[in-house]
This record gives structure tokens, sequence and C-alpha cells, in this order.
């Protein structure tokens, strides 16, 4: 009888102790497995798939108040659009959160967006608006924010994108030095110095420095920019009269970027 009294005891500690699971609303259910969904298909490279399911969560994170949720659904929202290729319908989902009147949207989503929209401008050579949206981007940062060293390589670019190669690559010989800038953007610093010597005719510094930037982004597998690096390579290596190289150099980057855009799921 007593260890009869005993099971039943033990019965009821682990009955009591198995608390019933507490479920979520179902809206926020399903704002999460969207957003889950739409993050795994842009990992997957299924980019309108991504869209979709990135536009559901923003509708249910919009209709529950989750202003930082759906800022941060938006940002991912240009991201996709920009890798579709449509630079203009990443902008307006990046002006979305940057033009909104009221201070809704967290900081550090109007400085993301701020500094994605500076990277876009600067690719379409809108140098102008760049500048600023970049100077907005830096009056959010508290020089201690993530996007620090990715800040000063854009204003490096930008400075030799506006003709003044001396600055740009003061700024980014300093940067490439910085620990806590992380690799990826030790080798853009890399680069952006690269191209500022080939600016300045100084070819076999410019080599030097591209190679560098190529074995960092090769181990770090960033296809784009080890296109970039081998266009480099090769331009410089023509500017020292070695044309063997350089075309050697040329169809690397040819055959890189040739299979990167075939890798990338049509739109």
């Amino acid at each position: 009888m007593y260890k009869f009294l005993l099971l039943i005891f033990a019965g009821l500690l682990v009955a009591c102790s198995s608390a019933p699971v507490v479920r979520q609303p179902l809206a926020i259910e399903q704002a999460g497995a969207a957003d889950k969904d739409a993050r795994k298909a842009l990992r997957d490279g299924e980019l309108l798939r991504a869209q979709h399911d990135f536009a559901r969560a923003l509708a249910l994170q919009q209709s529950l108040d989750d202003t930082a949720g759906s800022a941060t659904t938006m940002i991912n929202l240009a991201t996709v659009a920009h890798q579709l290729n449509d630079d203009q319908a990443a902008l307006t989902w990046l002006d979305r959160i940057l033009l909104e009147k009221e201070a809704i949207y967290p900081q550090e989503s109007r400085l993301t967006a701020a500094f994605r929209k500076a990277v876009i401008l600067a690719d379409q050579v809108r140098l102008g608006d760049a500048d600023t949206a970049l100077r907005f981007a830096d009056n959010l940062c508290d020089r201690k924010c993530a996007l620090n060293f990715g800040i000063d390589a854009l204003r490096a670019r930008l400075l030799l994108l506006n003709g003044d190669a001396q600055g740009a690559l003061a700024l980014a010989q300093a940067l490439s030095k910085q620990d806590g800038a992380g690799k990826g953007e030790q080798a853009n610093a890399l680069r952006i110095v690269a191209a500022a010597e080939e600016k300045l005719q100084r070819p076999t510094e410019a080599l030097q420095h591209y190679q560098a930037a190529l074995e960092m982004d090769k181990a770090l597998a960033l296809s784009e920019r080890i296109g970039a690096d081998l266009n480099g390579l090769a331009r410089a290596s023509a500017q020292l009269g070695r044309d063997q190289e350089a075309a050697e150099y040329s169809r690397r980057a040819v055959l890189v970027n040739e299979s990167r855009r075939q890798s990338d799921p049509l739109p």
C-alpha cells in the first residue's frame, strides 16, 4: 500500500511539473512562420518565394503594430528586390522607412536603410544622392555601431568616384589596418586602395593590393568581389605591359561572373 501511494504521488509530481504549453496568438505565429519561410527561401536563392513570404509577414506585422519587425522586413524586401535587379523597388522599400514623418521605426533600422540606400545609389553613380544618404547614416551611427566600418569604406569609395584618389587612398588604407573591421571590410578597403593606386598610376602597388583582396575574398567565397578583384588585376597587369597575365586574369573574371549569373535564380 505504501509503495502504491508513492507511485501515485510521483505521478502527481510529474503531472504538476508538466505545465501546458502556452501558444502564441495565431496572427503572431503566422507572422513568425512567414518570416522564417521567407528567410529560408532567401538563403536558398528562391527570390520570388522570399518576396511573397516577406510581403505576407509584413502585412501581419503591420496589423499587429510590430513596427520594429515591419522595418526589418521592409529592409529584407529591399534586399530581395536588389537581388532581382530591381533597384527602384529596393529604394522604394527603404524610403518607406526613411521618409516616414513620425519616428516610429527603430534608429538601427533607419541607419541600415540609409546605408543600403547609399550603396545602391553609389552603384548607380548617383554620387550626390549617395553622399546625402551616407551622411544620414553616419549621423545615426555613434561610431560604435555595427556599420561603422562599412560607412567608412563607402565614404572612401565615393571619394574615389568623385575623383579624389588621394583622399580615398588615405581613408581606405587606414580602414584596411583596422582589426575590428572584419575580413570582409578589410578586403573591400584593399580593393579601394588598389583602385586608387590605379588612378594614381601606381600599377605595381595596385597589383599587390588587388592580389591581397582576391585572397581574402576567395577565403570568404564572395563571388561578385572575386570577379572585381580579377578585373582589377587584369587592368594593373595591362598597365605594366604584362599582356599574357592580363588576358589570364580577364578570362578568369569572365568565368567567375558568368558562373555567378548562371547560379542566380531567374526573376
